[in-house]
């Protein structure tokens, strides 16, 4: 038993059963019956004509046999040059979404595949009336297996089925036993070379398929692992804000922005009063904490088109994109009293935060880049923590 359940799962994992979803190849498929259409239509046509002219050259006296063996050719491929134009054209429109493409891919497909090869068989028959050549079952074995992708159970199926049918039916034109029996085998044979091939190309395709599939899954982790660098290489770990890069090109863009256009927009700095003595009455984990917290209450005071940065250390900065430096004091102001006014819970209960502000002009009236802009700023920040901390000063 073990060696049975061993064999299947190596044939399974030989030709990649299970591991596509069953309509993966519905769609190649469409595609495959549109060729089909512009291929074999021409071909039915010409063995039509071909059988026709030769039927009205017939001349009178003709062995019966042959003259209805043409007839029933002329039916046959005419029965089949309705059945591919009907397809052809179902698939057509399937392809501009007319019809549900997968259900209609999944089932003219197996259609095809199976009334060629009945074309296939009930071709051979009708020839053993003048021969006993297996031509047509061969060459329709070796045609669906070429054209149709097909997962192996329905192949095996549609193969099997298809020989069962040819196995029964020689017998009803072809009488010579010995003959009938070297047909049979011979149509075994096309049917496992036809069987064989359509596994291997299904492999093939499926093969092909999974490696796309093993791409387009790496190009996305690739873009996922390279979006997670960016936002790392341009975000503060700790507080999720910008970092003092990713700003600073913020700052340079405004900058440049400003030389091509009137008006003015505003530097933040904000550095928080004596920190230092957080981190080493509390620990540093609190004040990581304290810097979360602050940061999210410079967030709430400032405008969504405003930028804000964690510019290093207790440092942050904000730039206020059309904003005069009265207005950006008046935010400065707005932001410093919010941090004044903010209370902690547990061990940082009595804790009392302030922070102090440099304000300046970034533009045609101000700084026209960012190390002056900064410069300036600082400077502003150095005379508001000269003055006494906990308040905003202007740069000049």
């Amino acid at each position: 038993m073990n060696l049975i359940k061993n064999a299947v799962e190596v044939i399974k994992n030989a030709l990649l059963i299970d591991r596509l979803p069953g309509h993966q190849f519905d769609h190649a498929n469409l595609q495959r019956i549109i060729l089909m259409f512009y291929i074999l239509l021409p071909l039915h046509l010409i063995l039509i004509a071909l059988f026709t002219v030769a039927l009205k050259d017939t001349p009178p006296g003709t062995d019966q046999i042959t003259y209805h063996w043409r007839i029933y050719i002329i039916y046959a491929h005419s029965i089949m040059l309705i059945l591919l134009t009907v397809g052809g054209l179902i698939a057509l429109q399937s392809r501009k979404g007319k019809f549900a493409d997968r259900m209609i891919g999944l089932t003219l497909s197996h259609l095809f595949a199976f009334l060629y090869l009945l074309l296939g068989v009930i071709t051979c028959v009708i020839d053993q009336f003048v021969t006993s050549s297996i031509n047509p079952f061969l060459i329709a074995n070796v045609a669906v297996a070429l054209f149709v992708i097909m997962r192996p159970l329905f192949s095996t199926l549609i193969y099997t089925l298809s020989y069962l049918i040819f196995f029964f039916m020689i017998p009803l034109t072809q009488h010579n036993i010995e003959l009938i029996s070297t047909v049979r085998v011979n149509g075994l044979s096309a049917s496992a070379v036809g069987l064989g091939l359509a596994l291997v190309m299904w492999r093939t395709n499926a093969l092909s398929t999974l490696q796309q599939q093993l791409i387009q899954t790496q190009n996305k982790e690739l873009e996922k692992k390279n979006r997670q660098l960016r936002h790392m290489a341009s975000t503060d770990m700790m507080t999720g804000l910008y970092n003092r890069t990713r700003f600073t090109e913020f700052v340079e863009m405004e900058a440049e922005r400003l030389k091509r256009s009137e008006g003015t927009s505003s530097l933040i700095i904000l550095d928080l009063d004596d920190f230092k003595n957080v981190n080493d009455s509390y620990g540093h984990p609190n004040g990581d904490t304290v810097l979360k917290l602050i940061a999210g209450v410079i967030k709430g005071q400032i405008r969504s088109t405003d930028i804000l940065c964690r510019f290093g250390g207790e440092e942050f900065a904000v730039l206020l994109p059309g904003t005069t430096p009265d207005g950006a004091f008046n935010v400065a102001e707005k932001i410093r009293r919010a941090i004044e006014g903010c209370t902690f819970t547990g061990k940082l209960e009595n804790l009392k935060i302030t922070a102090s502000l440099g304000v300046t002009a970034l533009g045609n009236n101000g700084a026209t880049s960012f190390n002056t802009a900064y410069q300036k700023a600082d400077n502003a920040l150095y005379k508001a923590k000269k003055k006494g901390r906990n308040r905003s000063e202007i740069a000049i």
